[in-house]
């Protein structure tokens, strides 16, 4: 018998946050189930629209609801939609809270800011998660150091999807050093600057879709992922220095092409490898060009890659 599977989607906008839902939404579509998706992003649905997902069995509806009622949409959407979601075998909500429904509800914990930073934003939506947290039936985490930050008297809740494996790839045998620009405080792109600015060889350095083209920086814009892919390709070394990840996917799509990466001790960071892996102390810029320099003078032919996946038949079991 089909089951009908609720993916709310609401809230959901980032890149990240997009492609990790695309994931779950093509492993529960190529099971021929029933789907709703529930969205509120145009750009989203856009994104959706660009697959080729031709099927009477998936159906999309956008609720345009601020996101600060998105807690409360069980009071706001109309009687035909609630009734027809309260008749599912289950809801999934993305983007960490989700509303109250008379069916089982899993909520995915996509960032991890909120159980972290303590100012008002987060604050209030940490209230919403909690609230969430408390009512649904599964708390849904990739990795374990995100169901560490989660209180204790949840652990009974807790599916672990995310699962990683090792694989030998050939290394990258070029010093070129790549990253990831961006103006999110976290992602700590200033600093990133003071320790590519003072590295000797500038040219052999790429920041791709940094927030400001720099002149004495090879700044690159890529549209898709596969350009990006593309771009990592041509480097030897991967520089990263997020103070938290709720996983770090461009760290794990690195090491799959080959690059060594340099990154902050951080519990994000534990599942990593020694022998491709380059840790330095966190915001010390004087630890990071060291780390970087050990990387570039490192001679392995082959490293042992992290390779990440996400295992949705632990969640399907439970709907």
């Amino acid at each position: 018998m089909k089951k009908k599977i609720v993916l709310n989607a609401c809230g959901v906008k980032s890149l990240g946050g997009v492609k990790l839902f695309i994931e779950a939404f093509e492993y529960f579509s190529d099971l021929n189930e029933y789907i709703i998706v529930l969205y509120s992003e145009d750009e989203f649905y856009g994104d959706l629209k660009n697959q080729t997902y031709e099927n009477k069995n998936i159906k999309f509806i956008q609720l345009t609801k601020k996101r600060y009622l998105h807690p409360f949409l069980n009071l706001l959407i109309e009687k035909d939609l609630k009734n027809e979601i309260n008749s599912s075998s289950g809801i999934i909500h993305f983007g960490n809270f989700g509303f109250n429904t008379q069916v089982k509800s899993f909520i995915f914990v996509q960032n991890i800011l909120p159980l972290i930073s303590k100012n008002i934003k987060n604050r209030i939506l940490l209230f919403f998660i909690n609230r969430s947290f408390k009512k649904c039936d599964n708390i849904i985490v990739q990795l374990s150091h995100t169901a560490e930050l989660i209180n204790k008297k949840y652990i009974k809740k807790i599916i672990q999807i995310g699962e990683i494996q090792n694989t030998k790839v050939k290394t990258n045998k070029n010093n070129n050093i790549v990253c990831f620009g961006s103006d999110v405080p976290n992602k700590n792109y200033k600093f990133m600057l003071n320790v590519l600015k003072s590295l000797p060889d500038k040219n052999k350095i790429t920041i791709v879709n940094p927030p400001n083209k720099l002149k004495e920086l090879n700044c690159v814009f890529t549209e898709t992922h596969e350009e990006t892919l593309k771009v990592m390709s041509l480097n030897g070394i991967y520089f990263h220095a997020s103070e938290f990840e709720t996983v770090g996917l461009p760290l794990y799509e690195a090491q799959e092409l080959g690059l060594k990466i340099v990154v902050p001790n951080k519990p994000y960071s534990k599942y990593f490898l020694s022998n491709n892996t380059f840790l330095y102390d966190y915001k010390s810029t004087e630890d990071a060009i060291s780390k970087i320099y050990d990387a570039g003078v490192a001679e392995e032919d082959y490293i042992l890659a992290n390779s990440y996946s996400e295992k949705w038949e632990k969640v399907l079991d439970k709907i």
